[in-house]
């Protein structure tokens, strides 16, 4: 598999969910002769939706990679889901790629989806081509697109097509910088590729006039040359373009309607001309312990393989989906492991095409291979060999924003459930599974109800296993809200013999925010021998762990230990840690207990139009906006909303925004609860504990 550098294209296709980026890859995939028909999302043939989850659902749930070689060029082509539940996929992709393809659709426009995938692979150092996808859509428009982009993006959009027709008269286009028309019959097909007719010059000559001036901006000397020849050659445009894309000062914008096989044509040509190479894009960071390093892809330099994703197999265990940045990687072979230092050995490496694989000798610079069965490497690592332990900047994790508790459905399958959720934790780091010491519950924390969903039919299809979904308890906490003085805490038994004998005398205050349990010894002229004193605070701490109003744990309390009495021979740690005990569930109902609950500053990011919408229904959820600020078509809300309340946020606000809106949630503070709330938790709480 090894090739010119020079000759290699990887790219992602990104954007918002549903603007048929899979489409547009399974449309230039047939081009380029990869398939011998164009897929479908939606009818379940999906060259590139391979997934059974993905077949099932319609929909793009994993980034998929397709490596194929076509006239001295070696394509990488990547696909990577556009819906928020699968934030960390995109992520991933940019990282193993040279270029972005920024799928967008003609009929509504630049999106937050957009917007963000933009920014994820600008903040990546990645160059981008936009496309406007379906075309044949009714109120498609592709100018409205162009000018949409760049109030959205802040950049200069070049059209370099003029389409041709709109909506169901949408036919193909004019290619604007080598001046020739290409028509699709009805049902796809090759184009019909002629120069440009009459009837379409005088529209094709302002908008080759337009495109020309647009790249000429881009450079002082070519806008000179222009001036001085009243017009600028191809390679003179495309050189241009090359390097004004190259330094994010322009975007380039293509048509398509992906389902009627349009676009896949347009995107070959644009990949072959001025996509970058692996050998013209800057080299992600990469360091040698504390030392960042200067390399270039040079198939002879030291190999750099960075890990971008995971996949699962229930037979072949774990493929590691890597992409070279330098050096030759080769089968056979022994790796090190720059996170681990482990060494890993390489059985095999396999081309990815689809869901097939073939195995290849070895793959250089801008290559993408997947090597199986590596024992401790995980997403993120970086491989190279044995005498460096050089490491490529992961990508960033999106992090989760919904948890569920999870438990096996049978019972005996308790092990093999939480070692299979690893597994697939492992291949997915967006997912957390962890148990919450405030509640017991193990919970699997995912980037939306989709997400966790998604994982769990993977679990039961790899591992055969079935686990139970329920909500996460909410981790309360109760206080007091004033202060409950000398309250005495009195063990007396007596049953012949020995009998059990302790007293403690407790005052009980607020403490500040974030104190725990602080307890306090004030006791003067040995009232409790100075060895029971240990005892009453272990009964103290004990009682306040298991709470006394509902059963959650008490903080930001003081507890003074002022008086007691004691007996010399029935007194023990055993009694006085049951006057401790009985003492301080009786303080905290005298001090006016109260519930807290944990709440959460949330951001929210949806579309002009819902913002309305998203702050009512924050409100109708105790929630208090803070703020509101714009980016781009985008408005992002930040409020602070009780964890009770926003359990379900995920999926309600995809009901909302249609898809549109996405969110992250991060613990603030706790805060009281509302006294109607507190009486029906406190209820709850009383029932559960008849029931058991």
């Amino acid at each position: 598999m090894s090739i010119d550098v020079s000759q290699t294209r990887t790219f992602a296709f990104v954007g918002h969910g549903g603007d048929g980026k899979t489409t547009l890859a399974d449309a230039l995939l047939f081009r380029a002769g990869v398939t011998t028909r164009e897929g479908s999302v939606d009818d379940g043939t999906s060259f590139m939706n391979f997934l059974p989850e993905e077949k099932q659902r319609r929909l793009t749930l994993s980034t998929s990679i397709c490596s194929f070689e076509k006239d001295g060029v070696a394509y990488n082509v990547l696909d990577a889901p556009g819906d928020s539940n699968f934030a960390g996929e995109p992520l991933g992709a940019l990282q193993a790629s040279d270029h972005a393809v920024l799928v967008l659709s003609a009929q509504d426009g630049v999106k937050t989806g957009t917007e963000r995938a933009y920014k994820q692979a600008r903040d990546a150092g990645l160059t981008v081509t936009a496309v406007a996808n379906k075309m044949d859509t009714e109120r498609a428009d592709y100018d409205a697109v162009a000018e949409q982009l760049e109030e959205s993006l802040g950049t200069r959009v070049v059209k370099l097509h003029m389409p041709i027709g709109s909506g169901a008269s949408y036919s193909g286009y004019v290619d604007l910088v080598a001046s020739k028309t290409y028509r699709f019959a009805e049902g796809g097909g090759e184009p019909e590729i002629s120069e440009v007719p009459a009837d379409l010059q005088d529209e094709y000559e302002a908008a080759h006039l337009a495109m020309v001036e647009a790249v000429a901006e881009a450079d002082d000397a070519v806008l000179e040359k222009y001036l001085d020849e009243g017009e600028l050659v191809e390679e003179d445009v495309l050189e241009t373009l090359r390097k004004g894309i190259r330094e994010g000062s322009l975007l380039p914008l293509l048509s398509a309607a992906a389902g009627i096989g349009i676009g896949g044509v347009a995107l070959l040509w644009a990949a072959e001309r001025f996509f970058p190479s692996a050998d013209q894009v800057e080299l992600r960071a990469v360091r040698d312990g504390e030392e960042e390093l200067a390399m270039s892809a040079d198939p002879a330099g030291p190999l750099v393989a960075y890990v971008f994703k995971s996949m699962a197999d229930r037979y072949a265990g774990t493929l590691s989906l890597v992409r070279v940045y330098s050096g030759t990687l080769r089968s056979d072979s022994t790796l090190t492991d720059s996170r681990t230092e482990s060494k890993e050995r390489v059985s095999k490496l396999l081309s990815l095409s689809g869901e097939d694989t073939a195995e290849v000798k070895e793959v250089g610079p801008g290559g993408i291979v997947a090597i199986p069965k590596l024992r401790d490497v995980r997403t993120g690592d970086t491989l190279g060999e044995e005498k460096h332990a050089f490491a490529v900047e992961a990508a960033p994790v999106p992090h989760g924003v919904i948890s569920f508790a999870v438990e096996a459905a049978n019972k005996g399958d308790e092990d093999k459930v939480f070692e299979s959720l690893n597994r697939l934790v492992d291949e997915d780091p967006s997912l957390e599974l962890a148990r919450d010491p405030r509640t017991n519950q193990f919970l699997l924390n995912g980037l939306g109800q989709l997400h966790i969903e998604v994982t769990l039919d993977k679990l039961r299809r790899l591992f055969k296993v079935d686990v139970l979904l329920k909500p996460p308890k909410v981790p309360y906490m109760e206080t007091v809200r004033g202060r409950a003085e000398k309250i005495e805490g009195k063990l007396k038994k007596q049953s012949g013999g020995r009998g059990q004998f302790g007293v403690c005398v407790l005052t009980v205050e607020r403490g500040e925010r974030g104190s725990g349990v602080q307890f306090l010894d004030e006791i003067v002229g040995g009232a409790i021998p100075r060895g029971f004193i240990p005892a009453v605070e272990k009964g103290v701490r004990e009682a306040c762990e298991r709470g006394v109003i509902a059963g959650y744990p008490l903080t930001d309390i003081a507890v003074h230990c002022v008086d007691g009495k004691h007996h010399s021979v029935d007194s023990s740690e055993q009694a006085f840690k049951m006057a401790g005990s009985m003492g301080i569930r009786a303080a905290v109902q005298a001090a006016k207990p109260a519930l807290l609950e944990p709440v959460m500053d949330l951001e929210v990011s949806v579309p002009d139009e819902f913002v309305g919408d998203v702050m009512g229904n924050l409100s109708s959820r105790r929630g208090k906006v803070a703020g509101v600020d714009a980016a781009g078509h985008t408005e992002v809300i930040r409020a602070r909303v009780p964890m009770s309340e926003v359990l379900t946020y995920a999926s309600d606000l995809t009901s909302i925004t249609g898809g549109q809106g996405s969110f992250t949630m991060e613990f603030s503070h706790y805060e009281e609860v509302p006294k109607e709330i507190q009486e029906r938790i406190i209820a709850d709480a009383a029932a559960a504990k008849e029931e058991d």
